[in-house]
């Protein structure tokens, strides 16, 4: 009886520990539950999200198990951000999964998880004008449909909850930037006109001691006109883009918050107005 249940606790501990490398390695299934990627992922979509494409992230905090909707963790010990190699880069227009680059209360790999489409990569200078998307100056040919209702806002509608949060930049949902992706390696000019466009970027993302003293910028408690960025970092949208909280909110996306690449519908809930969407690939 005792040698039938020591076999049966190896079994069942062999089989978690395949389960849990496959999740942190490999695939993660992840549960939609907002409209802000309609029309290409829906409300009760279970998605696919494959880790290998970009390479799967070490984890940063070890001391974790993942479960259905929360994690048990313990941050005693953290590890840097290591990536191993992937198959493939971010693309434009990948839909992908990250950790929400505004939870600052858990370690970067336990924030809660976003999907949304990458518009513009690092080097890129992106722009939204009368709700048209510009890359590098050349408007882009978008995979996402409007609705047919929708309305342009006015341009001197100023929305002073859109990235970076300052009047300097008049922003709104259908005006925005121009704005360059920060780049892993280039170096940014900063003063007192743009230095919210990259203070979180530097103090926060990259653990630099950010300090302004009568109109003087200070890094490492050294006078800084200019910065030069540690990581790559990726802007992105909802496709449902008029009802998405997204990078015009935030900012950008930290490349050692991001996940992987959604892949696929594994299956659909909830939804009896949707047709079936099982194994659906996603573009």
């Amino acid at each position: 009886m005792i040698d039938y249940i020591n076999k049966g606790l190896k079994y069942l501990l062999f089989t978690f520990l395949i389960w849990l490398f496959i999740h942190l390695f490999m695939f993660q299934v992840m549960h939609i539950d907002s409209a802000s990627m309609h029309d290409t992922l829906y409300e009760g979509d279970n998605i696919v999200v494959n880790k290998m494409a970009y390479g799967p992230r070490i984890p940063i905090t070890p001391l974790s198990l993942p479960f259905s909707g929360s994690r048990a963790f313990v941050d005693w010990i953290k590890l840097p951000y290591m990536r191993l190699f992937g198959y493939s880069h971010i693309k434009r227009n990948d839909v992908m999964v990250f950790n929400l680059p505004t939870d600052d209360k858990k370690p970067v790999d336990e924030r809660e998880l976003y999907v949304k489409r990458c518009v513009a990569l690092p080097g890129d200078i992106f722009k939204i004008d009368s709700s048209f998307i510009y890359i590098n100056g050349i408007l882009q040919q978008e995979k996402i449909k409007m609705p047919a209702d929708f309305s342009v806002s006015s341009k001197k509608a100023y929305n002073p909850n859109f990235f970076p949060n300052n009047s300097r930049f008049q922003w709104n949902l259908d005006y925005f930037g121009p704005l360059t992706v920060p780049k892993k390696g280039d170096s940014a000019g900063i003063n007192m006109d743009n230095i919210d466009l990259y203070s979180r970027i530097i103090s926060v993302y990259e653990s630099n001691k950010l300090e302004i003293k009568k109109d003087t910028i200070y890094i490492n408690g050294k006078k800084a006109n200019t910065y030069t960025f540690k990581m790559n970092y990726y802007f992105v949208l909802g496709d449902n883009r008029h009802n998405s909280i997204d990078s015009r909110y935030w900012g950008f996306v930290p490349e050692d918050h991001i996940i992987g690449k959604v892949s696929m519908v594994l299956y659909s809930s909830g939804n009896d107005s949707i047709p079936s969407r099982k194994f659906k690939t996603i573009e």
